[in-house]
């Protein structure tokens, strides 16, 4: 078993990755909506979107969300992303995800 279920799952290097990446920040959104205090209809004013698509996004609805679109939803709930690129020991590089910490300063 490797550290990505993606990969164990079938898919492709390159696009488990992607995968993993998406999960994590999906995850991350799903954790700032849950967390906020706000109905779903507050926070579907908040990112610029419909009650029903934060119903999908608190049921799990992965697919129905770009990248683009998830992180453009965490910046409107007031939270900066923070990526970074690191040299990787491996021939190929690895998505490397850290407990997410919603901590507001």
């Amino acid at each position: 078993m490797s550290k990505n279920v993606f990969k164990d799952l079938g898919f492709d290097e390159e696009e488990a990755a992607g995968l993993k990446l998406k999960s994590y920040l999906f995850m991350t959104l799903q954790e700032i909506i849950r967390k906020s205090e706000m109905t779903q209809a507050e926070v579907a004013e908040a990112v610029g979107a419909d009650q029903p698509k934060i119903s999908k996004i608190l049921n799990g609805k992965f697919n129905e969300f770009s990248i683009e679109r998830i992180t453009e939803y965490i910046q409107r709930l007031g939270y900066d992303l923070h990526i970074s690129a690191v040299p990787s020991v491996h021939e190929h590089g690895k998505v490397v995800t850290k407990k997410r910490s919603l901590a507001k300063t």
